[in-house]
């Protein structure tokens, strides 16, 4: 989705706080609303009521929307139902996301545009202090499963241990339970990274995934 197509709405919509959408929610959904009521405690009638305004006279094909343990989920194309959902039931909006402003709305829409290196909209660091997590194909104890990722296994491990002979501050979340390359953390800070970044580039760069760099907005707008 282009990001010619997608208004920005700040950090404040018709009287709701906004959050940042973290993405284009199945590459078509640019906002979205948790409502009250989840997969099991809803009130009926007041769903009732949204699923009127929702899909009233309207293409399905420009909302989506979906139950979770938590809330209910819907997913916006544009803002037309959105507008009316907030004039006619605001009591039943638990939280809006959207894109912030225009370069929120680029990058949501082109995350990948440089490379491994992504912004990250979030509310605060990852515990507390860390500006930066790198995403790495790497864990303790290998188990893989074809060639082409065993060839991954001494870099990895190389990298795994080029961290931990460094002296700054740092969390290493390795999923040991895993035999796949998901949910495998650095954490650090960006005045560190500048420091093992040449080292990364040359040496690393297969292992490592992706490197996110927090964009911390307002919490108080």
């Amino acid at each position: 989705m282009s990001s010619d197509n997608i208004v920005p709405i700040g950090f404040n919509y018709n009287g709701f706080k906004v959050l940042p959408s973290e993405k284009i929610y199945y590459s078509e959904f640019p906002y979205k609303i948790n409502f009250k009521g989840n997969i099991i405690h809803r009130d009926i009638k007041e769903h009732e009521k949204l699923d009127d305004i929702l899909y009233r006279g309207y293409n399905w094909s420009y909302t989506q929307s979906t139950y979770t343990n938590k809330h209910r989920v819907v997913y916006f194309r544009d803002l037309d139902k959105i507008d009316q959902i907030l004039q006619d039931m605001p009591h039943l909006v638990e939280q809006l996301y959207g894109p912030i402003d225009t370069a929120h709305a680029e990058y949501i829409s082109n995350p990948f545009a440089e490379d491994v290196f992504q912004h990250v909209y979030r509310e605060k660091f990852w515990y507390n202090k860390y500006d930066v997590k790198i995403d790495i194909r790497s864990r303790d104890v290998y188990s893989w499963s074809n060639s082409s990722s065993a060839d991954l296994e001494k870099p990895a491990n190389d990298f795994v241990d080029f961290i931990k002979q460094q002296s700054f501050d740092y969390v290493l979340y390795l999923d040991n339970d895993s035999k796949y390359w998901a949910n495998n953390y650095l954490y650090l800070k960006s005045e560190d990274l500048s420091e093992i970044q040449p080292w990364i580039s040359m040496l690393y760069s297969e292992v490592v995934e992706k490197i996110n760099s927090a964009v911390i907005y307002p919490t108080d707008k």
